[in-house]
């Protein structure tokens, strides 16, 4: 082989090299933004979660974590992965995914289950402020409640939204009983940067919407539907 394509070659394996981690990284991130995807339209399918509809509806941003809780209980490591996503009020349309990791707390499934996909609605501007601070955790920083279950039950209209935060859980063979009081949630600034290839804060997702990747329109696009 003559040493001019000797050089191309060894200069292409360099370069990929280079390229496999950032790759590999944007890969997991799309990879969350998937199975949140599929959480969604899940929730959408199931007839026992018809009035969370009106939830999604008028929030101001939604957190999708699937599997929270996959790894084990009460054992002291990481719960869970999500995104955030906002809602433009005006418009309707949803932002791109800010990651977010889950923590700690009393996380816990109170009726058994090894797993269980969660959303949770954030119902107003100054809740979904706190969680792009630093330290944010549930119950304590923002009130809770768990998001009305139930087959057959109308979405209503006129629903009063009390509380900072809804909770809504859909595990394997199990509907409700999900406590996430105390739970930490972190903006996982390295997957922003990975997945939009550029340092990137989460306000510039959200509200600015500075910038996008197309692999989040079919969650985007899922989460219209509601």
């Amino acid at each position: 082989m003559p040493a001019s394509s000797r050089r191309r070659l060894l200069l292409a394996a360099a370069l990929g090299a280079a390229l496999a981690p950032a790759a590999r990284a944007e890969g997991e991130q799309q990879r969350l933004v998937d199975r949140a995807r599929i959480v969604v339209e899940e929730f959408l399918a199931d007839p026992n979660f018809q009035r969370m509809r009106v939830y999604v509806q008028n929030a101001y941003a939604v957190i999708v974590v699937p599997d929270l809780l996959k790894g084990g209980f009460f054992v002291g490591a990481e719960y869970g992965q999500g995104v955030l996503l906002a809602r433009d009020i005006r418009s309707g349309a949803w932002s791109d995914p800010v990651f977010l990791d889950l923590y700690g707390g009393s996380i816990g499934l109170q009726f058994g289950g090894k797993a269980s996909d969660v959303v949770i609605t954030v119902m107003n501007q100054s809740a979904l402020d706190k969680i792009l601070s630093s330290n944010f955790k549930i119950g304590t920083d923002a009130s809770v409640a768990a998001g009305p279950v139930g087959a057959g039950v109308g979405a209503a209209t006129t629903v009063q939204f009390g509380e900072d935060l809804y909770v809504f859980s859909r595990g394997k063979g199990l509907y409700g009983g999900l406590s996430v009081e105390g739970t930490a949630i972190l903006v996982k600034d390295d997957w922003n940067k990975a997945y939009y290839g550029q340092p990137v804060t989460a306000a510039a997702i959200l509200k600015e919407r500075t910038v996008t990747n197309t692999g989040s329109t079919a969650l985007r696009e899922a989460l219209a539907r509601f």
